[in-house]
């Protein structure tokens, strides 16, 4: 992991276990922090609360286990984000990439440098190496997202991960609510319960399909059983991510971070276009 992130461009730091990296954050004063779940001395989660006491700095769990209760511990100590190991170097240098777009709070007078701390037991032997890379700030581009949904508790949790995100939401319980709130805010992303209490999402879909637009909406589904049949639908009017229910933290994390990376794509490449 160190070697890829120093080929990109990253300065580098890296530790031998959790408690050597809440010591070393002070002293090398990282942009983004990358920890595991599970270290000796100190668990991931801990080391993250230790972060929060005087620091906002992003931190990202990249880990191998999407246990429910360790990944709620993650995020009540601050955890900015999830990367299972699984899923691979280049998803976790994205969701770097993503999080150091975003701007600091004060801005910054000067390009802010990239930078990373990285814990990762297995490089922790290699001497420290050092490169310094500066990027231009970029504008803030932010994205909408309508989580449709009647249950206010899964509603929540998507929320919770578009909030960390800094990206805005609308939240409706029913498809009447969703198409007015559609039509009203012109979301980006749609994340939403299959069986509705008025209609099911293929109608509702169907329906802002003939919105001027919405081709260019990304969808999400969520729902505790989906028939043949309704894959089937879902399918027909875009819709080829399911989130099943009841939700894992984790698996949202990672399935709304990746709409949220399309639409920011998407909406950067439409303003190429335009200039």
């Amino acid at each position: 992991m160190v070697l890829v992130l120093l080929e990109q461009g990253y300065r580098v730091q890296a530790a031998r276990d959790g408690y050597e990296a809440s010591l070393l954050f002070t002293e090398f004063d990282p942009d983004i922090v990358i920890l595991d779940m599970r270290m000796p001395k100190m668990s991931g989660p801990n080391a993250c609360a230790a972060i929060r006491k005087t620091s906002n700095v992003p931190v990202i769990m990249f880990t191998s286990t999407n246990d429910a209760a360790e990944v709620k511990e993650a995020i009540m100590c601050g955890a900015s984000a999830f990367v299972l190991k699984t899923s691979g170097i280049s998803e976790l240098t994205e969701r770097i990439a993503f999080h150091l777009e975003k701007p600091a709070e004060p801005p910054a007078t000067n390009a802010p440098k990239v930078t990373a701390t990285a814990t990762a037991p297995a490089v922790a032997k290699k001497p420290a190496i050092h490169k310094t890379v500066s990027a231009a700030p970029e504008q803030k581009i932010a994205t909408k997202t309508l989580i449709v949904d009647p249950d206010e508790s899964s509603r929540s949790i998507i929320k919770a991960v578009l909030t960390r995100l800094n990206q805005e939401t609308v939240e409706a319980s029913t498809a009447a609510e969703a198409i007015d709130a559609f039509k009203q805010t012109n979301p980006d992303i749609v994340i939403t319960e299959w069986s509705l209490p008025d209609m099911d999402a293929f109608n509702m879909l169907s329906e802002l399909k003939s919105d001027k637009g919405s081709r260019e909406l990304l969808k999400l589904m969520m729902s505790a059983r989906l028939s043949p049949e309704a894959q089937r639908k879902a399918h027909f009017v875009g819709i080829t991510n399911f989130l099943y229910k009841p939700l894992s933290a984790a698996k949202v994390e990672m399935m709304v971070a990746d709409c949220v990376r399309k639409a920011i794509r998407a909406k950067k490449q439409k303003t190429k276009k335009a200039a």
